[in-house]
């Protein structure tokens, strides 16, 4: 499940001062923020839509507390595995100038893995005493995953298809089926979560075109690095396409209107040879998307809304005073 996906990332390199750690020692905010509450908000958007097909096909209402028992739970299984990533791109993030908590040294390595650690066990704690087993089955799958993606010698991420692949598995299936089992359903019916695989390995795939050059010096053989930026635009747009498609096919209302409102957006940075598409044009539609599915989610589930805009906010504080960034932004 890729750490730099679907909401565009890491801040902007160039924003703020950013060849000098921002003092000494580490801040309690900053273990929060190196969780990446901005790439956490597609991990609730798909959680609270599995959520949503699920009760919808058991034909149930969905409990208050044990949705949040679950949100909560894969909430800190996946702020491990991005500690985790982060901990694993040290090098590349430094030499990025992104990411810079842990590759500029204001966290440390070692704190950094004992957060992950405290978070993975309170993630399977939480799990094992409110949700079903199965719960438990799918967090393992996702901490393998994240681990996979990260880490020598598999290192998906550094691996064309393979990376894109992990990331609809990951945010794509995984995470629906956890917020499907958090409402109470059971495996039934669950094929109506289809689009969103393919929603997400659209989003993936553009922002692995935006990093394109940075992993290309890394030695990291992406997607995107592999594609280049206007095939991998057009590939992009195909399966934003298909999610279209499948969301028609499966009778999925939410990800068919989400899908097709994002549709659009993919095609702004297609342009002709005369005007190539540049690389960081491909976080104009992985943005878009993102915000188009959270909302559809938001539509659902009304307090998620003032939640995400709390999220934001916060994040916008949190960078402006810690180290005099614009972040989150539209562009970059």
């Amino acid at each position: 499940m890729d750490p730099k996906a679907p909401t565009g990332g890491a801040p902007p390199p160039g924003a703020g001062d950013t060849n000098r750690p921002a003092g000494t020692r580490a801040r309690l905010f900053d273990y929060i923020f190196l969780l990446r509450p901005m790439i956490l908000i597609p991990v609730w958007t798909f959680f609270l839509l599995g959520a949503h097909h699920g009760a919808t096909a058991a034909g149930i209402d969905v409990g208050a507390s044990r949705l949040l028992a679950g949100l909560f739970s894969f909430t800190a299984l996946l702020g491990a595995i991005y500690i985790m990533n982060q901990i694993a791109d040290r090098a590349a993030d430094l030499a990025g100038n992104k990411l810079f908590l842990l590759s500029k040294g204001i966290v440390s390595a070692r704190a950094a893995w004992i957060e992950a650690a405290a978070l993975v066990a309170v993630s399977f704690c939480a799990a094992l005493l409110f949700l079903p087993l199965v719960f438990s089955g799918i967090l393992a799958a996702s901490l393998a995953l994240g681990a996979a993606y990260s880490f020598e010698p598999v290192r998906l991420k550094r691996r064309r298809v393979l990376d894109v692949l992990a990331n609809a598995v990951g945010n794509g299936v995984l995470n629906t089926l956890a917020g499907w089992i958090a409402a109470g359903a059971p495996l039934a019916g669950w094929p109506s979560l289809a689009p969103y695989p393919l929603a997400v390995a659209s989003v993936h795939l553009a922002t692995t075109l935006a990093d394109m050059e940075a992993d290309s010096k890394m030695g990291f053989r992406t997607s995107g690095a592999a594609l280049g930026i206007s095939r991998g635009l057009f590939v992009s747009t195909a399966l934003m396409g298909g999610a279209v498609v499948a969301a028609y096919l499966a009778g999925n209302t939410p990800a068919l209107a989400a899908s097709v409102l994002s549709l659009p957006f993919f095609l702004i940075p297609v342009r002709s040879v005369t005007s190539p598409a540049r690389n960081g044009d491909a976080l104009i539609p992985a943005k878009a998307a993102t915000l188009i599915f959270s909302v559809a989610a938001g539509y659902l589930f009304p307090l998620y809304i003032p939640f995400l805009a709390a999220v934001i906010l916060l994040t916008r504080l949190y960078y402006a005073r810690r180290f005099g960034m614009s972040y989150p932004s539209l562009r970059g």
